[in-house]
């Protein structure tokens, strides 16, 4: 009995490992459920079997690789505002808890393929990608636009909104690393580089979040 669990246990494994690297290379509408299957010496029934359907193996996906990381995120914003007695916390401390887990993740080839996944579904015009990739991520979206919220209570709801835009678009950008900055800047320098992302990029959005306002357009 053992024995056939481990089994099914490693085909299930196989089978997200698999849909990771294709999802990732090709986009999700671009693969079927049978090269999934094919390519993880798998039958097709198996995909059903053990998920129910591709956008179900879609979900695993994401919630094999998040689910731990974003636990860590919402506890650290967690200690960011219990640390500030739920007023003000500081703006550092809650973009390091928001960021700092998503780029100290080990750079193996599953996490490379998964950040890769990542950024094409962000942008995947497909319904359903939209609404897993938005759930995913939900709750500790909301964690962290409370918390900065809280840190820069001088930003109007449509800055601040530009704002937490404007570190979005930069943690994605470096957790995608797609190598486009080399030609430009030399291989020395490079995007996989957790300690240069954090010491850098936090300063940087830091800074910004913490600029004057903008104020309205005359």
């Amino acid at each position: 009995m053992r024995h056939v669990q481990d089994v099914a246990s490693d085909t299930r494994e196989r089978l997200m490992d698999v849909a990771e690297r294709l999802f990732a290379e090709r986009g999700y509408s671009n693969v079927p459920t049978r090269m999934i299957a094919e390519e993880a010496s798998a039958n097709t029934a198996a995909v059903h079997y053990h998920f129910g359907s591709k956008e179900r193996l879609l979900e695993a996906v994401f919630h094999r690789r998040l689910e731990p990381m974003n636990r860590e995120r919402i506890a650290k914003i967690k200690d960011a505002m219990a640390a500030s007695g739920h007023s003000r916390p500081d703006v550092e401390v809650v973009l390091r808890a928001f960021i700092e887990p998503t780029l100290r993740k080990p750079r193996d080839d599953g996490e490379r393929a998964f950040r890769l996944l990542s950024g094409r579904a962000s942008t995947d015009p497909n319904p359903e990608v939209k609404r897993i990739l938005f759930q995913a991520y939900d709750e500790v979206a909301r964690a962290f636009a409370d918390a900065i919220s809280k840190a820069c209570p001088e930003l109007s709801a449509e800055e601040l909104f530009w704002r937490v835009a404007c570190v979005y678009g930069a943690m994605l950008y470096i957790r995608a690393d797609n190598g486009r900055l080399q030609p430009v800047f030399g291989e020395e320098f490079s995007l996989a580089d957790p300690e240069g992302a954090l010491r850098y990029a936090i300063a940087f959005m830091k800074a910004g979040m913490q600029a004057a306002p903008a104020g309205p357009v005359d």
